[in-house]
């Protein structure tokens, strides 16, 4: 399984990077959305042409794939269209103007959440009692469930990978809006890019499961954007801050699960244990008070 990963992850990793190049470069919107669209394209293709001409091992597999995989790169091309919308209708006038205009966005986007509640709750929780209807080929289940269903590619398509998508590139666009209506209201202040910040010459010298270690704890208690940060995007942000490179995230997730003698968590618990000795002698330490 790390060597599926690592195909894809490459493969959103250089789509991410040429996106971003995009969203800088291009400041009219239908240039911006052409662009964008391009490239998505191009890895949509490549996308479904692999997955058609390679069956998948194993229904773990193929869950997989449509549960995490193709859903975020679907995801890209709808939070672009979004973003293109958000952008065309946007009111020309006051700060006020556009603070109610950002503020009914957000709330046609929490509309849709809870339009979908019982889905969305499985894809934030990370059910998996329901994948293997939820994200198989030729499994259907009732309508019902399924408040929309775009017209789907049987070959290609489940009865949620698409739903899923929409989840995703629905948080990218209100943390795009958030992010703007806190530069509006001042709650925001714009930071330049990691790239542009001086170099203060720290670096990772520890071992890289170590940080992959911290990484996912830090992942999975929701500590960046309310929980909404992708994985991909807190791997990028450690290895441009501490000067290193994770080559496999979800590789050095393996060796944490395959740790058989020590813990799981053997760096962070560590990392405990050194914070609970220094406070126990800090505790410790009572100088003795002058008689004078």
């Amino acid at each position: 399984m790390p060597m599926f990963n690592k195909f894809y992850d490459a493969l959103y990793s250089q789509l991410c990077t040429a996106l971003s190049l995009i969203l800088s470069g291009h400041s009219d919107p239908v240039k911006r959305l052409s662009a964008a669209m391009a490239e998505i394209g191009k890895i949509l293709s490549l996308l479904r042409e692999k997955v058609l001409s390679i069956p998948f091992p194993s229904n773990e597999i193929e869950i997989l794939f449509f549960k995490t995989i193709k859903p975020k790169f679907l995801a890209q091309k709808i939070f672009h269209f979004e973003l293109y919308g958000l952008d065309m209708n946007s009111p020309v006038g006051t700060k006020d103007m556009l603070l109610a205009y950002y503020n009914i966005e957000l709330a046609y986007i929490e509309r849709f959440f809870s339009l979908h509640a019982a889905i969305y709750h499985y894809y934030r929780t990370r059910g998996r009692e329901m994948d293997s209807m939820y994200f198989v080929r030729g499994v259907e289940i009732p309508l019902v469930l399924i408040p929309e269903m775009p017209e789907i590619d049987p070959l290609y398509s489940t009865s949620m990978d698409h739903l899923f998508a929409k989840f995703m590139a629905y948080e990218l666009l209100q943390k795009e809006i958030l992010k703007r209506i806190g530069l509006l209201d001042g709650s925001l202040v714009a930071v330049p890019a990691l790239a542009d910040l001086p170099d203060f010459g720290i670096k990772w010298t520890g071992k890289i499961v170590n940080l992959g270690e911290l990484i996912y704890g830090l992942y999975y208690t929701g500590q960046f954007n309310n929980g909404n940060a992708q994985l991909a995007e807190i791997v990028t942000l450690f290895e441009q801050m501490f000067q290193v490179k994770i080559k496999d995230v979800h590789h050095t997730f393996g060796e944490i699960r395959e740790r058989k003698v020590s813990s799981p968590t053997k760096f962070i618990d560590s990392m405990a244990a050194s914070i609970r000795q220094r406070v126990d002698e800090d505790l410790k330490y009572k100088p003795v008070k002058s008689g004078f």
